[in-house]
């Protein structure tokens, strides 16, 4: 998807506006790689987070580049959440926590042991964010709760480009009471309300963030 970059979705802005305690991130793996340091400056320029999904599947990447992760930070861009979507995390997470980043999101999937990679994410002075996804019950993620500093519930399979199934927000608002909950994966005006409701703290948007093409939020349907 080649995404704009001069500006942002005012649908979407918006509501996260007008809701108080919710942060937005915008998702630079959403545009042209040769728009991703851009779409970057931009939303460090709006104070929103900046998330990058690094994502090497069967040793290929094809996600946001490390390179691009380390440039982000040597220029102070951020704050800086990144997304590792992998098989393996030994290798890249290694490199991540070495970037000095401000947030580290980690596939529960990918782990033998989770609470030693959100120990390693700490130690390197980095949030430790665990993400879920969809296949994944949270009773099988309960026991590493005590040891992340938050859960982003994935929407759709990570890496895809599917459409958000509503059905998994009420994981949200099982983890709303306990700590801050997120959502990521096809998050655009239309379910972005839906989303608040359910008590999601943090909302990473890529696509529809970056287009201005959407149609906006009629006043019914805001939070």
């Amino acid at each position: 998807m080649k995404g704009c970059t001069g500006s942002l979705n005012p649908a979407i802005t918006a509501q996260i506006d007008g809701h108080s305690g919710a942060t937005l991130a915008g998702s630079i793996y959403a545009v042209a790689e040769s728009d991703r340091m851009a779409a970057a400056r931009h939303l460090a320029k709006e104070r929103l987070w900046i998330h990058a999904d690094v994502i090497i599947d069967d040793l290929t990447h094809r996600g946001v580049d490390l390179s691009l992760v380390r440039t982000l930070k040597d220029r102070r861009l951020g704050p800086l959440d990144v997304h590792l979507i992998a098989e393996e995390l030994d290798g890249p997470l290694d490199e991540v926590c070495a970037a000095k980043v401000d947030r580290v999101t980690f596939p529960f999937e990918s782990c033998a042991d989770p609470t030693a990679v959100a120990e390693q994410i700490h130690r390197s002075g980095a949030e430790a964010w665990l993400a879920v996804a969809p296949q994944t019950s949270l009773t099988a993620v309960q026991h590493v709760l005590e040891g992340v500093d938050g859960v982003l519930v994935m929407l759709i399979k990570p890496g895809s480009s599917d459409t958000a199934d509503p059905a998994l927000l009420a994981r949200v608002e099982q983890l709303a009471p306990v700590l801050p909950a997120g959502v990521d994966g096809g998050v655009d005006q239309t379910n972005l309300a839906a989303c608040l409701r359910a008590g999601a703290r943090y909302v990473v948007s890529g696509r529809a963030l970056f287009s201005t093409t959407a149609p906006a939020v009629l006043p019914s349907e805001g939070v």
